[in-house]
């Protein structure tokens, strides 16, 4: 919060998780809706339509909750606290800075690598749920390359011990592809 009033952090924030929800002394979330009363004047104009669509939306909220929640236990300790700090405490990084001890630019990239990880253990669901089509990475001249299958085999397989000519040496002969330097390989290893 900043100067009283709640400041929006993200998606996390509303779908994941809320520590003003744990109820006192279990620890255990609150079902949904708890506190709304079906016998107040204002629950009697709704239709059985809207009780139904409220109970959908219920129970897509808690299976999202469900999800972030096990996304979250992928991250390490430091960086799990740092999400519970950053998003759903809404400190600023020169506070958790000045807490943790840790530099600034440290906790940008702990903040990019926790994106990361969340991203790569939420897409499959997020893409299910909300029916949407991958986006297809065109700048990876790798993924473009019509022998992608063949090229991550190569990738795979390559003599760890070795450097990454013989691989660009291949690419280059066999699959057309004129690749530099081999930070375009191992990102794509890595991120792909």
């Amino acid at each position: 919060m900043a100067n009283n009033r709640i400041v929006y952090q993200n998606w996390i924030v509303d779908m994941g998780y809320d520590p003003g929800e744990r109820t006192a002394g279990t620890g255990s979330r609150r079902p949904p809706g708890q506190g709304i009363s079906l016998h107040s004047p204002a629950a009697a104009a709704l239709t059985d339509e809207d009780i139904l669509g409220f109970a959908e939306q219920a129970a897509r909220v808690v299976l999202v909750r469900e999800k972030v929640d096990a996304a979250l236990t992928q991250l390490a300790d430091e960086e799990r606290e740092f999400v519970v700090r950053f998003y759903f405490m809404g400190e600023s990084y020169r506070r958790i800075s000045e807490k943790s001890g840790r530099a600034v630019h440290k906790l940008e990239a702990l903040h990019k690598r926790c994106l990361r990880i969340l991203r790569k253990e939420l897409v499959p669901f997020v893409q299910e749920m909300y029916r949407l089509r991958p986006a297809v990475k065109r700048d990876c001249p790798i993924c473009r390359s019509p022998h992608l299958v063949a090229i991550n085999r190569l990738i795979r397989d390559r003599d760890k011990s070795s450097t990454w000519k013989p691989v660009l040496k291949v690419l280059r002969e066999k699959y057309g592809l004129y690749i530099a330097s081999p930070q375009l390989l191992i990102g794509h290893e890595k991120y792909h």
